[in-house]
């Protein structure tokens, strides 16, 4: 499904089971009308019997996002979802929003669907490795880790006030 991000509508975080981030959002999507659940997923490759296999994980584990109209009745109905813990608050005690500039970072590297796609990246001379095409390319965090065995990176990201490792895999195209 496809979300277009709009920088006058506040998004918020949801803070839920972890491996039950489908249950909550499909919970939000037939229960609130005018509320819509985002719920990003990075494709990793994974070897399986020797083979690569493409699997898909949260890319925020134990977070949903989502935006619309939300009220504290609509808390209190959430509360009977089985999987959902809690809904991030602010200082204000109102529900916290996510800096736009955060948003258009994660809908970045989405492109507008929900998941992150597999970079392609080759290695330089010096075994370093660079980014030819996908979501790693235009981005401007840091690669702290490359496996090169299991094909993929740890980045740190600057998300909700804090910094966070992201794990994405890579295809390898060819030693540059």
């Amino acid at each position: 499904m496809e979300i277009r991000y709009d920088a006058s509508q506040p998004w918020h975080v949801l803070q839920v089971q972890g491996g039950k981030e489908e249950y909550v959002k499909k919970f939000l999507s037939e229960n609130f009308t005018g509320v819509i659940p985002f719920l990003p997923k990075r494709i990793l490759l994974e070897r399986r019997r020797g083979k690569m296999e493409r699997i898909v994980k949260p890319l925020f584990p134990g977070y949903l996002f989502f935006t619309g109209h939300f009220t504290h009745e609509n808390l209190t109905l959430l509360h009977k979802a089985t999987f959902f813990k809690k809904i991030l608050y602010n200082e204000s005690c109102e529900f916290a929003r996510i800096p736009h500039r955060e948003m258009e970072f994660l809908f970045s590297l989405t492109g507008g669907s929900d998941f992150v796609d597999i970079s392609d990246a080759a290695f330089d001379e010096n075994d370093r490795i660079r980014v030819i095409s996908g979501p790693l390319k235009e981005m401007e965090f840091s690669i702290t880790k490359v496996d090169r065995r299991r094909q993929r990176v740890t980045a740190v990201i600057e998300f909700f006030n804090e910094f966070r490792e992201i794990t994405l895999s890579y295809d390898i195209i060819e030693k540059c």
